[in-house]
């Protein structure tokens, strides 16, 4: 196979200027050989520095990905080693070959308090960056299930937004410099717990969800909406306030669908059911069968 990737690599390192040495402290590589290697196609980059290339010289990632992604063995590379792209793998960032702004959440997360299940996936660059005034010390926690759909800019408000509400003034003095007031205590925070999402939630861009909110399975949220109250499975919810629109089904199959969690099944099952639990109009035969 032709060194594409690496003959793009070198591509970009020309283009900044930059001689082998250079290009290596960059991206954090201890000597110009691995440079050397990539570049020649001996070495493979892994997936940490593949971000820090596109991020810190600008690259067209479509390009890049293109060159690296789809080789003549159906294999891509990642820090894990080779994979083969016809498997799915919930640890690796990218699940479609080529696209960047379609990220698998759980292999991006860096902070404890953060809890995501595997291939829910972010349309943007930054998950983290949208789960907004989450603090350690107050011990809130944002937990999402698998196989949810998070449109761009969804923005998830935690506790640390809230101010003092049982006091003459919402003012938070105690967080300004210059002012003497000592903080209030927890209890006198409208603390409202941990906020929750559910298996296979599709969240709409531009959507605001506030505190302590609990989103059930199958929950279908439309673009723009501010989610502010609970909302039941498998129900379709926009507005601001949030609000039911509809159900997607019937009590029966609603029930049927919590009992299968098909979800929770193994790769290998849930390829095996794809046709039953992609069809339209999911029949309630079906997805007994699915329980057996």
């Amino acid at each position: 196979m032709e060194n594409e990737f690496g003959e793009k690599v070198k591509e970009i390192r020309k283009k900044a200027g930059l001689n082998q040495d250079e290009f290596a402290k960059e991206l954090g590589y201890t000597s110009r050989s691995t440079i050397n290697k990539i570049e020649k196609g001996v070495n493979d980059m892994s997936q940490d520095k593949l971000e820090l290339l596109i991020r810190k010289f600008d690259v067209e990632v479509n390009d890049l990905f293109d060159s690296l992604a789809i080789q003549s063995n159906g294999t891509i590379v990642d820090e894990k080693g080779i994979r083969n792209i016809k498997v799915p793998d919930p640890d690796f960032t990218y699940p479609k070959a080529g696209v960047y702004n379609m990220k698998n959440i759980k292999p991006t997360i860096t902070r404890k308090n953060i809890i995501v299940g595997d291939f829910s996936y972010y349309s943007g660059k930054d998950f983290e960056s949208r789960v907004t005034h989450h603090y350690e010390f107050l011990g809130d926690k944002l937990i999402i299930g698998k196989f949810c759909q998070i449109g761009n800019n969804v923005e998830f408000i935690m506790n640390g937004a809230n101010h003092q509400m049982n006091a003459a003034t919402t003012f938070p003095f105690y967080v300004m410099d210059g002012w003497k007031q000592v903080s209030p205590s927890l209890d006198d925070l409208p603390y409202k717990g941990d906020t929750v999402v559910g298996n296979d939630c599709w969240i709409g861009q531009n959507v605001t969800i506030l505190p302590g909110v609990h989103i059930g399975n199958g929950v279908i949220v439309g673009a723009n909406s501010v989610v502010t109250k609970d909302l039941p499975s498998y129900s379709i919810c926009a507005g601001n306030p949030c609000v039911i629109k509809k159900m997607r089904f019937d009590d029966e199959i609603i029930k049927l669908l919590e009992d299968i969690k098909w979800w929770n099944k193994s790769i290998e099952e849930i390829k095996k059911i794809i046709p039953i639990i992609t069809k339209a109009n999911p029949l309630k035969d079906e997805l007994e069968e699915l329980l057996k």
